[in-house]
């Protein structure tokens, strides 16, 4: 079986909370402990079916000019960590407008997740730049 995440409740409790879809997302700043684990969020969030992760981000789907840009400033394994808080704060910086080069095009509305308890804890949150 393939390994699955809290991700889906957590989507589901904060999209119906912002008044979001999927399709309305411009951007994720994904918790990222281990490289695997961008994948099966992206897998349980609904961006591609699980087990198809690898293939959905390998085209360049995730990267900087993708078409759904994650971890923009190089998340915690390639940037910084700051207890778990370094997605809040790239996705408060993509909503601003303040990424400097890093800085998504379309950053209406940014998907922010977190993680713990080996994937079975999970937060989701929704930040706009419109109220």
């Amino acid at each position: 079986e393939t390994l699955v995440s809290g991700a889906p409740l957590a989507k589901e409790t904060a999209f119906r909370m912002a008044g979001v879809t999927l399709k309305d997302v411009d951007f994720c700043e994904i918790y990222d402990c281990y490289t695997f684990t961008v994948l099966v969020t992206l897998e349980d969030y609904g961006f591609c079916k699980k087990g198809e992760g690898g293939p959905f981000v390998e085209n360049g789907t995730i990267g900087p000019r993708g078409s759904m840009p994650v971890n923009t400033g190089g998340g915690e394994l390639s940037a910084y960590y700051m207890w778990g808080m370094t997605p809040i704060s790239e996705g408060v910086i993509q909503i601003r407008g303040d990424g400097g080069k890093r800085q998504v095009a379309k950053h209406d509305i940014g998907l922010v997740s977190g993680n713990g308890g080996i994937l079975s804890t999970h937060s989701t949150l929704v930040l706009g730049r419109n109220p």
